[in-house]
């Protein structure tokens, strides 16, 4: 058995030493230490080994493995770095009239719209906020007026996390960027004009109007005074800019927890002119934001006495207002990575330059 595994080691020392790619090499290795390879079958005869050669044929057996697993990492290191030597001088030959065909790039048709929407808003003399993307039932519910076993619960498709530390059920990818409202009023007090744009997660059958990872942008405005004539100014505000002057609005009452009243803000679909099809559901109208006064007790959440300040929440999906804005049927083609649409859309309609969009006449907050 000794003999048997000296010459295993010479052999396959040699093997390795000369494998020229790293193809080879992998191949030795399978020779070697495969489910059918010479090191394994080798071990299967260890019972018919002397008891009195046992002591020395194991300690042999594991040097030899492991010298010679040590030696395969080395020589996969050197082919590597050999490779990488070749393409630091190597000169690359292009086509002809390949170096004429020049190629620009653009932002992604949703980043072009959260861009303008940031820079609308600063006008207004709102400032960005952030909070987590993984957050607490607590920050994402509870104290948004949703405790545990509301009904309210059911209107989001939530993906809860198990962690250690942190009981089931109790930590969360947030539904929405409203986990950012009762600390930003903590962190900020009053007065406060608080904007938040980034991504939330919910457990969605994927269809022309539904993602499971979708973009989502929030205001929370609180001072004195604050009443729903803001928020309807805000909306005419954002929509007529963003999809033109022409763009007509309405809000209707809606039912959000955390706000009281509440309004679901409409845009009318510019696809079929409120005639009806199958992107806004056949209503001639699309559901773009959803705002309210924020409620008396997330107000007492954050900080703030109800008494003494109002505030309103104000938001909306930048994807569902990117099919609007550039003509786009099916929401899933954002994130299919298919440049060739991707490409489409930047030609197809220019983004509305902020700069064009006539000042705020006013302190109309």
């Amino acid at each position: 058995m000794e003999q048997k595994l000296s010459q295993i080691q010479k052999d396959y020392l040699k093997k390795i030493q000369s494998a020229p790619n790293l193809k080879v090499l992998d191949e030795i290795f399978l020779e070697l230490f495969g489910k059918n390879g010479v090191v394994n079958k080798l071990s299967e005869e260890f019972p018919k080994v002397p008891k009195e050669e046992r002591p020395k044929v194991g300690p042999l057996f594991n040097r030899i493995k492991k010298e010679l697993e040590a030696v395969i990492a080395d020589k996969r290191t050197a082919i590597r770095e050999e490779g990488y030597k070749k393409l630091e001088t190597e000169k690359f030959v292009l086509q002809p009239g390949r170096l004429q065909a020049k190629r620009q790039g653009h932002l992604h048709p949703v980043t072009k719209l959260e861009q303008e929407t940031i820079e609308l808003f600063k006008r207004l003399g709102f400032q960005q906020f952030s909070a987590p993307h993984i957050d607490t039932d607590e920050y994402n519910f509870e104290l948004l007026n949703i405790p545990k076993g509301h009904p309210a619960r059911d209107l989001w498709d939530t993906l809860y996390i198990d962690y250690p530390g942190y009981a089931p059920g109790k930590l969360l990818l947030r539904t929405h960027t409203s986990n950012a409202q009762v600390r930003s009023m903590r962190e900020f007090g009053t007065p406060l004009r608080m904007m938040i744009i980034d991504r939330c997660f919910r457990y969605e059958n994927l269809d022309a109007r539904h993602e499971h990872t979708l973009e989502q942008f929030e205001i929370v405005y609180v001072d004195k005074g604050v009443s729903m004539a803001n928020l309807q100014y805000l909306s005419e505000y954002f929509l007529k800019a963003v999809l033109g002057k022409n763009t007509k609005v309405r809000m209707r009452p809606k039912y959000y927890p955390f706000v009281e009243p509440g309004a679901g803000v409409d845009g009318q679909c510019l696809f079929c002119e409120g005639k009806g099809c199958k992107v806004c559901g056949w209503t001639g109208w699309l559901e773009l934001a959803g705002a309210g006064m924020i409620h008396p007790q997330v107000l007492k959440n954050g900080g703030i006495d109800p008494n003494e300040y109002s505030g309103i929440a104000w938001g909306f999906g930048p994807e569902r207002m990117a099919m609007l804005k550039y003509g786009i049927e099916d929401i899933r083609i954002f994130k299919s990575g298919n440049l060739k649409a991707l490409n489409k859309i930047h030609e197809r309609k220019k983004p509305i330059s902020p700069a064009k969009i006539a000042e705020p006449e006013g302190d109309v907050l």
